[in-house]
């Protein structure tokens, strides 16, 4: 269980115990005691369902925790819940590699759409790489019916693109991108207008994504780069920020919940000093 901080107001401000002008952004935005109660509920309960082996409800939990504590700058709770939030996304993980690997790219052209809704739902429990011609729409679908229905299906974000000879698929690190359209153009344009890091694979090479081992080197190739930014940012606040991003390209990235809970556990000895 998370140990509450105690925390008083003065002069209308909350104290967390840092340098004001050091730790400007450090001010919470809402009630720090009411959600530093809710905060420590949401860590317990979140503890609770991970021993009984609730993985999926573990995580939605202690991510709302660290959601919270993120915007109220609760550091200590934040050194404390990334672990066992690790944990539960380390099991998510590892129940979906346990599945089926499905690759779903429509053969024909962009008249030719592939289903989210339907592939992760027909999958039910596995790995699942979904593209539209120039769009992710696909895979996000897929995405939020798998997070809907509460099943261990994980889905790259990709697109397709028409090629020389057969096709090019696009795995994107994240959703809040603008893509090319699916036009025809040489590889070397469409890797210039594809967004940072994302991944290009030619219809030859999709054929070795059928076994676990390649899948998991997929996901550690997409995240790797946000990682290493982040393991380079120097200022703690952007640190806890970039290594969040690289857990939104990879929510697996065992390193990131590493690095973050250390990360805020400095903090926590700096307040203190």
């Amino acid at each position: 269980m998370l140990a509450g901080n105690h925390r008083h107001h003065r002069r209308g401000v909350v104290s967390l115990g840092f340098d004001p002008v050091f730790f400007s952004s450090a001010i919470p935005r809402y009630n720090p005691l009411m959600d530093s109660a809710r905060i420590q509920e949401l860590c317990q309960l979140g503890q609770n369902e991970l021993m009984r082996m609730e993985y999926l409800a573990a995580e939605h939990t202690l991510a709302e925790a660290e959601e919270l504590a993120w915007e109220n700058r609760d550091f200590d709770s934040l050194a404390r819940l990334y672990m066992p939030l690790q944990e539960a996304r380390r099991q998510r993980r590892q129940r979906c590699m346990e599945g089926r690997i499905q690759i779903d790219i429509p053969p024909a052209g962009p008249r030719d759409r592939a289903s989210g809704l339907r592939a992760a739902e027909c999958l039910g429990h596995g790995e699942l790489l979904i593209a539209g011609w120039g769009t992710i729409q696909p895979a996000l679908d897929a995405r939020r019916m798998a997070a809907d229905a509460g099943i261990y299906v994980d889905v790259f974000l990709a697109a397709v693109y028409p090629a020389e000879a057969g096709r090019i698929v696009a795995i994107i690190p994240t959703g809040d991108i603008t893509l090319p359209p699916a036009q025809a153009m040489p590889i070397d344009l469409l890797i210039r207008r594809l967004p940072a890091h994302s991944i290009v694979i030619s219809d030859s090479e999709l054929a070795k994504l059928s076994n676990p081992a390649a899948i998991m080197a997929l996901w550690e190739q997409l995240h790797a780069p946000f990682l290493a930014a982040a393991n380079a940012t120097v200022a703690p606040i952007q640190k806890i920020a970039a290594y969040r991003r690289t857990i939104e390209v990879d929510y697996a990235c065992e390193l990131a919940h590493q690095n973050l809970s250390d990360t805020a556990r400095k903090l926590c000895v700096k307040a203190a000093g």
